[in-house]
């Protein structure tokens, strides 16, 4: 299970203008001091090399009070131009009507997986974002790269708790073990962060 904890988040800042590195600085709706970031890996290519600003204008709050002010861990998956379907109607009349009418846009989602609280999800199409220039762009090849040694890393995490992994315990830990319609909903939510060939 993942902490989903951007309803109380105000705003935040990242840098992953060093390479293998995303540092950030997180302030959260009725929390004195900021939450501080150090995680090893990448951001996908669209945030690869920059430094990203965002702010919830609409932050409640409710953090948990176990939330740990220091996460240490790896990336998970880091972009700003997530695919996410958008009612336009509110939501309690989406759930409830068939074919509600709806929009494409482009969401925050950051992940990561902390020491102190395991998988921390941001997940929105609210925030007010802005994107430095990178100074630094990520190759396919290095985006492949980054990405097997997030799952990697989430496999070692998961065996320290549990101990060793095998069979499809494992496939599914390292991302490998999809089905072919999951396949085809990760290609559509992927292929915008490949860089054109």
């Amino acid at each position: 299970m993942a902490w989903r904890i951007d309803e109380h988040l105000l705003r935040g800042e990242l840098d992953n203008r060093t390479r293998g590195r995303v540092t950030g600085t997180l302030w959260f709706h009725g929390l004195p001091e900021p939450v501080r970031l150090d995680l090893r890996g990448d951001c996908a290519p669209d945030l690869a090399g920059c430094t990203l600003t965002f702010e919830n204008p609409e932050a409640v709050a409710g953090l948990p009070e176990n939330f740990a002010t220091e996460q240490r861990g790896h990336v998970g998956d880091i972009t700003a131009s997530q695919k996410v379907k958008i009612p336009d109607v509110p939501i309690e009349d989406f759930i409830r009507t068939k074919n509600a009418p709806w929009h494409w846009a482009n969401a925050l989602y950051l992940e990561w997986f902390s020491h102190r609280n395991g998988r921390v999800v941001i997940q929105t199409a609210s925030y007010l974002l802005q994107i430095s220039a990178p100074v630094w762009t990520m190759t396919p090849e290095e985006y492949r790269l980054s990405r097997e040694a997030s799952a990697a890393d989430s496999l070692a995490e998961m065996e320290k708790m549990f101990g060793p992994l095998t069979g499809e315990a494992r496939f599914i830990a390292l991302g490998e073990l999809l089905t072919e319609q999951e396949r085809e909903d990760d290609e559509e939510g992927e292929q915008w962060k490949r860089p054109e060939e």
